[in-house]
Order: C-alpha cells, then structure tokens, then sequence
C-alpha cells in the first residue's frame, strides 16, 4: 500500500492551457498522473490558475521529481509565474508548505488544515452539565 500524502498546488502562468501542452510533451509517468489530476480556476478578478490535488498519493522521490521539472518548465516558460504547493503526510509532523517565483507566497490555495475530528455531528451531542443548570448554582 505504502505512504500517502495529500498533496496540492496552485501554479499562476501566463497562457495556462498552452503551458500544459507543454508539459505533455516530455512527461514522465508522474507528471502524466499530476496532469490528470489537474484542474483550471478561474478566479473573480478573471485570472486563470492551474490547481492541482489528490488526496491519495505516493508522493515518493519520482513524483517530487517531477514536481521540480514542471516548476524549471513553469520558470523557463514565464518569468512571471508563481506557484504555491502544500502536502500533509500520514506522519502528524510530515507537512511541507512552498512557493516558488516572486508571487508564490501572494497566492491564496493551497495551505495546509490540522484539525481534530469527534466523528459524531455537534447536535448529536449531550452536554453533561447542561447551561440553565449551571446558571442556577452560581
């Protein structure tokens, strides 16, 4: 089965659509995959992302390879581009967040959520003291 992550990036380039024929062209088996799975978001000022996500991935050496090859292409194909990546491992402190071109950090998604889950709803909950009991003894 191996080690996931959960793993996700936005990346800003100019001409989104023709950068990832681009990125087609000499993809390896991991780029193909991060592909697949990538998305294009339009945000309300016009401006056209490339989103990346799995929520399931063996993020090993090859696919971290790859990663770097698309940020070198994204870098040689616009000097402008900015990216932000987050993953979140199996391991509680396995986190890595970055960004890469001058605007990296400006971009809003991805980032990276630690929380805890009861795995019951709120309202299927009893609370032990319940409030007008507590009001009446103080």
């Amino acid at each position: 089965m191996g080690y996931r992550s959960e793993v996700a990036f936005c990346l800003q380039v100019k001409e989104p659509e023709k950068f990832i024929a681009l990125a087609r062209i000499d993809a390896d088996d991991a780029l193909k995959e991060m592909i697949d799975n990538m998305y294009y978001y339009e945000d309300h000022q016009k401006i056209k992302y490339i989103l990346f996500t799995h929520n399931y991935w063996k993020w090993y050496e090859d696919s971290s390879r790859s990663f770097a090859k698309l940020m070198e292409l994204a870098e040689n194909y616009d000097e402008d581009f900015a990216c932000k990546f987050a993953r979140s491992g199996e391991s509680s402190d396995d986190i890595e967040e970055e960004a890469f071109g001058d605007g990296g950090w400006d971009l809003e998604y991805p980032y990276v959520v630690r929380e805890v889950a009861l795995g019951v709803k709120p309202e299927e909950l009893t609370k032990i003291i319940k409030e007008e009991e507590h009001a009446t003894t103080s």
